[in-house]
């Protein structure tokens, strides 16, 4: 999907998502921070690998379905940029709130961008020369997503011309146009040489090559590979088998996804069947822009009659583009046989408050920023327990809020803080420093902080935050299952805790 920035949008404040009945839940349950109930023991990193039978996938012999999202911006952020407006690798925070958001949604597979090419802070800025530094996002996220139980598909090129390269690229680097990509000798050379150096190098937090990761569970060809200065947008499928073969022989462990894609203005017969029989493909990708009934059935009946497996790899989860509601649509991509659907796509927390800035229109800020999109997510967790993914950890402890800011305003002390998922709501407590003896108040259950860092996020407009001197204020994630995790440190007025690096 196109990549689009923010514009000065201003984002829907999210509605109450705790009842009274939820908090009285939590009191009764006498969580406090520092004592969630225990959690069943975190299972090892992932050993086998996911393979395709026919036209489904298997993992250690079982079927392997699953519900999950996109997070194109692992290995580099075009959403947090340098001063001379450069995107940055993102921080180990996000990458890791990214996974945390990604699995409390029922998510067990993640798709992201591994094509950096041609730029700076790319794997390969200029042709043939490569930068093994640029690799070490990438290499955290991988670790990171064995950690949080998540399959990853690694999209090698973009189709669209954005901050980490795309097709351009490569035809740019010898002076050709966009249809040589599908067709000159050489421009493929270079690619296959950049999917070559990516799967075999070697990741410093694992010990293995990419092509020896079982987390890696795919390596798809790229993202919506369709030719628009081709003839007729003419395709052939040489370029899939040429790509595809290349990727079998470097990385025969994983499995190969056909990123050819379709024009999402088809309804059926969309497939390109051809590309369907080549031996090396072992699952097609298709995208949803709005969501439909018709393609999705058809094109995972067509799949299936090749005996591939067939992946909903980006579809509009909130709607933006009208089409089906997405319990509709989802029952169609399990009922189809479908081997999964990945949302487009997750945003994480800011490194100081709120969330990242990011509007391309499908954004998802854990759990939603609206009542409509809460239950979406609910609707997402229940469509992973649908096709048997494994349930997301209960008892995860919300990370511990920190750079907690406290500012005096005319309407009251205006607060903001770095909150993570699995958080769905906070608790905020204060306590009166002019007071001797006091101690710490429950303003709060149910602040949210899904919305972009540009402001407060929590503002204590009582009588007693307005006449009170000096107050302290600390704040706690809770989860959806009502795990509360730990206390922020406190901060004054006028001040601001500090954030671990």
């Amino acid at each position: 999907m196109p990549v689009a920035r923010a514009t000065g949008r201003t984002l829907l404040r999210a509605g109450r998502l705790l009842t009274a009945a939820l908090v009285a839940l939590v009191v009764a349950a006498g969580l406090t921070a520092g004592a969630p109930r225990a959690e069943a023991a975190t299972p090892p990193p992932a050993s086998s690998f996911v393979q395709r039978s026919g036209s489904g996938l298997t993992l250690a012999g079982a079927p392997f379905r699953f519900s999950g999202t996109n997070v194109y911006w692992l290995g580099l952020d075009d959403n947090v940029r340098d001063a001379a407006g450069a995107p940055t690798y993102p921080t180990r925070f996000r990458v890791d709130d990214a996974f945390r958001a990604a699995q409390a949604a029922g998510g067990t597979v993640v798709r992201t961008w591994g094509g950096l090419v041609g730029c700076g802070r790319c794997i390969e800025p200029t042709r043939g020369t490569f930068q093994d530094s640029a690799f070490a996002s990438l290499d955290y996220a991988v670790a990171t997503a064995a950690r949080y139980r998540q399959r990853l598909v690694v999209t090698l090129v973009d189709n669209w011309d954005y901050y980490h390269g795309s097709k351009n690229t490569f035809t740019g680097w010898r002076g050709l146009g966009e249809s040589a990509f599908f067709s000159d000798p050489g421009v493929i050379a270079d690619y296959q040489a950049y999917i070559t150096h990516v799967v075999e190098h070697v990741n410093p937090y694992t010990g293995l090559r990419y092509a020896d990761d079982p987390t890696i569970m795919g390596w798809e060809t790229g993202n919506e590979m369709w030719c628009q200065t081709c003839a007729g947008n003419h395709w052939d499928g040489s370029w899939t088998r040429a790509v595809a073969d290349h990727l079998d022989r470097v990385a025969p462990k994983q499995l190969v996804v056909d990123g050819h894609g379709t024009d999402p203005s088809c309804r059926t017969g969309c497939l390109h069947e051809p590309s369907l029989d080549i031996a090396s493909v072992d699952v097609v990708d298709d995208h949803f822009y709005p969501m439909q009934l018709d393609r999705v059935r058809s094109s995972a009946a067509t799949a299936a009659r090749h005996g591939k497996a067939y992946l909903v790899g980006e579809y509009a989860w909130n709607g933006a583009r009208g089409g089906e509601p997405l319990a509709t649509f989802l029952d169609a991509v399990r009922t189809s046989g479908a081997a999964g659907a990945l949302t487009w796509s997750v945003v994480a927390h800011h490194d100081t408050a709120g969330f990242v800035d990011h509007d391309d229109g499908y954004q998802y800020f854990f759990p939603g920023r609206t009542a409509d999109e809460r239950a979406r997510t609910g609707t997402l967790q229940a469509f992973a327990r649908a096709v048997g993914a494994p349930e997301p950890p209960r008892w995860a402890i919300p990370p511990t809020p920190c750079g907690v800011t406290v500012t005096r305003t005319a309407s009251g002390q205006a607060l903001s803080w770095r909150g993570a998922s699995p958080a769905v709501v906070y608790v905020v407590q204060r306590l009166d420093r002019t007071t001797p003896g006091a101690t710490w108040q429950t303003l709060t259950w149910e602040a949210t902080d899904q919305r972009v860092a540009n402001g407060p996020l929590w503002t204590d407009s009582s009588a007693a935050a307005r006449s009170i001197g000096v107050a302290a204020y600390r704040v706690a994630g809770l989860s959806a299952s009502r795990v509360l995790g730990g206390f922020s440190a406190s901060a004054d007025t006028g001040t601001r805790t500090a954030c671990a690096a």
